[in-house]
C-alpha cells in the first residue's frame, strides 16, 4: 500500500491510524512509515536542541569521557596478545566500521548538508597524523611501561595542553576558573608521574603518555575548526582511515595479527572507545569550544582507573585517591567556565 503526501509535517499526530507496512510517498522518495515518524520527530526536536547548546555540548562532553574513558583499559588487557601498532590500527578500524551502518541509516532518513568540503581536507589530514597516528603510538608504548590505572590519571594533561594551545595559538577566551583547573589537574598529575619511584625524574612510560596528551591536544583544536561539519562523516573519515593506515604499516613491519576472536574483540572495543568517542566529541566541539571540551575529557582518566582497578586487579594506592580527587576538582572548576555570549 501506498501514500502519496506533500512533504512531511504532523507525521506524528496521525494517531497510530497507519501501520508499520505502508509506504509513503514524499516528493520522489518511498519511505517506511516507520523511518517517516523518527524524521518528523528528529525534525521537531531540532529547535529544542538549537535552543540549549551548551547543555547538549555538555552531554556530550560527558558522553566522550565515558566512551573514552573505556579504552584505555581495554587497551593496555589487549597489549597482552598485540603488539602495539597493530593493536592502534585494529581499533581505530573498529571505530570507522562500527559507525558505517549508523551513518548509512541516518542518511536514508535525512542526508546531511554539512558534508566536509575540500577546504578541510588539509585540517583533517593535520589531526589524523597527530591524533591517530602519533598518539596511539605514544599512548600504546606509554601501556608497556606503566600502569593502566597510572597512565589513565596522566591523560588528564590533555586537558592542559587543549586549553594552552586554544588560548595562545587558536584564540579561544580565557576564564580563571579553566586556568584554577588546569593547575590542580596538573598537580594531581604530578603526584602519579613517577610510577611509585621514589627518583624524581619522570619515568619513560609518563613520557610517552604526555607526549600522547600533547598529539591529542593538536588534534582537537584542529577538529574543532571542522566541528561544523557532519559529525558521523568527520568520524568515519578519521577513525577509519587512520585505522587502516596504522593497520598497512603494522602489516608492513612484521607484526602478527591476532586470533579471530580477538580481533573480533579489539573492534567492537574500538567502536566504543574510538568511533563513538569521536562522534560524542565533534559535537561537544561544536557547542563547547576546544578548551571546555577538553576540560571534560580530563573526567575520562578516572573511568579508566575503575575499570583498571576493578577488573585489572590494580592496586587502590593513597597517591592514585589523592591524584583522582585533585583531577576531579580541577576538571569541575574548568567545567564551570561561563558559556560565551
Amino acid at each position: 500500500m501506498t501514500i502519496r503526501c506533500p512533504p512531511i509535517k504532523g507525521i506524528l499526530g496521525w494517531n497510530g491510524s497507519l501501520h508499520s507496512g505502508v509506504t509513503i510517498q514524499v516528493g520522489k522518495r518511498f519511505l517506511p512509515y516507520d523511518s517517516l515518524k523518527f524524521k518528523a520527530l528528529v525534525t521537531q526536536l531540532k529547535p529544542i536542541l538549537k535552543s540549549n547548546p551548551v547543555s547538549l555540548g555538555v552531554g556530550f562532553a560527558i558522553a566522550t569521557a565515558f566512551c573514552f574513558g573505556l579504552s584505555t583499559p581495554l587497551a593496555k588487557y589487549f597489549l597482552n596478545e598485540v603488539q602495539p601498532w597493530t593493536l592502534a590500527g585494529l581499533m581505530y578500524l573498529g571505530g570507522g566500521l562500527g559507525l558505517l551502518p549508523i551513518y548509512f541509516v541516518r542518511n536514508r532518513i535525512q542526508r546531511p548538508t554539512t558534508l566536509l568540503k575540500r577546504e578541510d581536507w588539509r585540517i583533517v589530514i593535520g589531526a589524523m597524523m597527530t591524533g591517530g597516528m602519533a598518539a596511539p603510538i605514544l599512548l600504546m608504548t606509554g601501556l608497556e611501561h606503566t600502569s593502566a590505572s597510572v597512565a589513565s590519571l596522566l591523560l588528564n594533561f590533555e586537558s592542559v595542553f587543549t586549553a594552552l594551545l586554544a588560548w595562545t595559538i587558536f584564540k579561544e577566551p580565557c576564564h580563571w576558573r579553566v586556568l584554577l583547573g588546569i593547575l590542580v589537574v596538573t598537580t594531581g598529575g604530578i603526584l602519579v608521574s613517577h610510577s611509585g619511584q621514589s627518583s624524581v625524574a619522570l619515568s619513560w612510560g609518563a613520557l610517552a603518555i604526555l607526549g600522547t596528551c600533547l598529539a591529542w591536544a593538536i588534534d582537537s583544536n584542529l577538529t574543532a575548526q571542522i566541528s561544523h561539519r557532519d559529525p558521523l562523516q568527520v568520524a568515519i573519515v578519521k577513525s577509519g582511515g587512520v585505522g587502516l593506515l596504522n593497520t598497512a604499516i603494522a602489516w608492513a613491519i612484521g607484526q602478527p595479527w591476532p586470533p579471530f576472536s580477538v580481533l573480533l574483540q579489539i573492534l567492537v572495543a574500538g567502536f566504543v572507545g574510538y568511533g563513538l568517542t569521536y562522534c560524542s566529541f565533534v559535537l561537544a566541539l561544536r557547542n563547547l569550544g576546544a578548551s571546555r571540551t577538553g576540560a571534560f575529557f580530563a573526567l575520562s582518566p578516572l573511568v579508566g582507573v575503575a575499570i583498571a582497578i576493578l577488573f585489572l586487579e590494580e592496586p587502590l594506592t593513597t597517591v592514585i585517591v589523592i591524584a583522582a580527587c585533585l583531577m576531579t576538582g580541577g576538571a569541575t572548576l574548568c567545567a564551570w567556565e561561563p558559556a560565551k555570549g
